[in-house]
């Protein structure tokens, strides 16, 4: 299964209004593939954005994980 299959079956799973963090053990690139795969599912209706947590380590303040809500 792949990363987004097991990623969008967690959406799925979860409750209307729910929220839940997306990322958290994730690498940084494969974050950034993510966070577009949410976008997406954002304009769709599916989920939306609560909030983004920006990565301190490296400098860059890359998205390390995602706040979503379930619509």
């Amino acid at each position: 299964m792949s990363l987004y299959d097991q990623i969008n079956d967690e959406i799925v799973l979860m409750d209307a209004g729910e929220q839940k963090w997306i990322g958290a053990d994730l690498e940084l690139d494969a974050m950034m593939a993510v966070e577009l795969m949410l976008q997406d599912l954002q304009e769709d209706k599916v989920i939306k954005i609560r909030r983004k947590n920006h990565e301190k380590h490296t400098g860059l303040k890359q998205v390390d994980r995602i706040l979503v809500e379930k619509l």
